[in-house]
């Protein structure tokens, strides 16, 4: 058997990028918590695609969801990804930013999550993971979070799962780009779940719509956004849902007897 050593070798690397790579793949091991409701009940707020570090983010609206999430005595929050602008490197998106680079936009959300009246459940999205995947930074900017702020837990890149008692909630954000109807998108993730991994309710970050749908009897969202309409979306004639939500969460043995949803709409 091939020592470690000769198989370093032989993958063209160097010793020092194999061990950053061991602790990025450790590091973005998915989480899977269960939590436990309060008479089969529960309340959650979400918000989704802050996009910290943009112009268009809207810091009255951060902490109007605060205050409302405080308000509603929610019991947690779900972020489905895109907590940073970050630095796509597109042509003029520098003069776009608010904050520039990782530090900057970083520093900001710390101060803005420690605003948040509960535990945050979110995973990263494609803006985040130009910190590290696109400029092959290794940095995973919900890791981060997790490690600087006791009220956020990290689920991971792309997706991630977390259980109330038997109902289960995914958090997910997709890497392409919108369809002409806003719900198509949604029904797809949906069709593509096979029965045994669905979940009870999806949250979908990346395209800044909101959208409620009941299909294959998952309870499935569009989560809005907190950030404005950018040049590069007003080219591509995307609109900006801009809002938050609160839910609240009836269940039984034999799955949710009641979702009330609220989503709460912001305008310019």
């Amino acid at each position: 058997m091939a020592d470690l050593a000769s198989v370093i070798t032989s993958l063209g690397i160097t010793e020092t990028e194999a061990i950053l790579a061991l602790k990025s793949a450790r590091a973005s091991k998915p989480k899977h918590p269960q939590l436990t409701g309060k008479h089969n009940k529960f309340k959650y707020g979400y918000i989704s695609d802050t996009h910290i570090g943009h112009k268009t983010f809207d810091e009255a609206l951060f902490d109007y969801a605060a205050s409302r999430f405080k308000q509603e005595k929610v019991d947690f929050i779900l972020h489905p990804g895109d907590h940073l602008e970050g630095m796509s490197g597109r042509p003029g998106h520098i003069y776009e930013l608010s904050e520039i680079g990782f530090e900057q936009q970083f520093e900001r959300a710390l101060k803005l999550y420690k605003r948040l009246p509960a535990q945050i459940y979110g995973i990263d999205g494609n803006h985040d993971q130009w910190y590290y995947q696109k400029n092959n930074g290794g940095v995973i900017v919900g890791k981060e979070l997790e490690r600087q702020l006791p009220n956020f837990t990290h689920l991971g890149e792309w997706e991630g799962d977390l259980a109330v008692d038997k109902i289960r909630i995914k958090l997910f954000h997709a890497n392409d780009g919108t369809a002409y109807a806003h719900s198509y998108k949604l029904q797809k993730l949906i069709e593509s779940f096979s029965g045994g991994e669905k979940p009870h309710i999806v949250h979908s970050g990346h395209y800044h719509k909101f959208l409620y749908m009941f299909l294959r009897n998952v309870h499935g969202f569009e989560s809005g956004t907190l950030a404005g309409q950018s040049i590069f979306m007003r080219g591509k004639k995307l609109a900006a849902h801009k809002g938050f939500g609160i839910n609240t969460v009836e269940y039984n043995s034999g799955g949710i007897s009641s979702l009330r949803q609220e989503f709460v709409p912001a305008y310019e």
